[in-house]
């Protein structure tokens, strides 16, 4: 009787199980960070985080993409103060201009409607060409069938070769971005 109620449900494109990973994406999002740099609290942002993410809402396990962000955007606030994080001793833009976040794993899970879960995402996190392990935590809300995804985590940027005068051995990073199905 199931072989024969499976067959039917095939014929008629019903499924039993849940949907299949579906492709979403994001262009617009945003990172914040925080650096101090000789006693200065230097804050910056870099607009126009994208993503392209393969999430299945019921199962966040089964979730795979890459978030990039926009290192040749970034800004302080002080012109002299952004060219010199741009240049080759600190960030290298001209020749790397993003940084990306490979996702590997995300804590399983289901996304409901108006609801934000709290989950962990791990993965690769490459900077000037060096790659590393990262986790940090993430929150997603699926709102009106769009998702809506920050975080806030910490790194060593020396780690990555990105070595600025007078600079800590930490940075606060904060990204947002929204994913809508393609």
């Amino acid at each position: 009787m199931k072989s024969l109620l499976l067959s039917f449900s095939g014929l008629l494109g019903l499924s039993l199980v849940s949907a299949a990973a579906a492709p979403y994406a994001a262009s617009d999002g945003t990172a914040t960070f925080e650096y101090r740099v000789t006693f200065v609290n230097v804050k910056g942002t870099m607009e126009g985080v994208t993503s392209s993410v393969d999430l299945d809402p019921d199962d966040l396990a089964a979730t795979s993409g890459t978030v990039t962000v926009p290192l040749s955007e970034l800004k302080t606030g002080n012109s002299l103060r952004d060219s010199h994080a741009k240049g080759t001793g600190a960030l290298n833009t001209a020749q790397f201009k993003d940084a990306t976040f490979t996702l590997e794993k995300l804590t399983g899970g289901k996304l409901t409607g108006g609801q934000t879960l709290a989950t962990t995402a791990t993965g690769q996190l490459t900077i000037k060409g060096v790659r590393k392990p990262v986790s940090a935590p993430i929150k997603v809300t699926l709102n009106a069938g769009k998702v809506n995804v920050s975080t806030q985590f910490k790194f060593n940027p020396l780690d990555y070769g990105v070595r600025y005068p007078g600079g800590a051995d930490n940075i606060t990073v904060n990204v947002d971005f929204v994913l809508t199905a393609r």
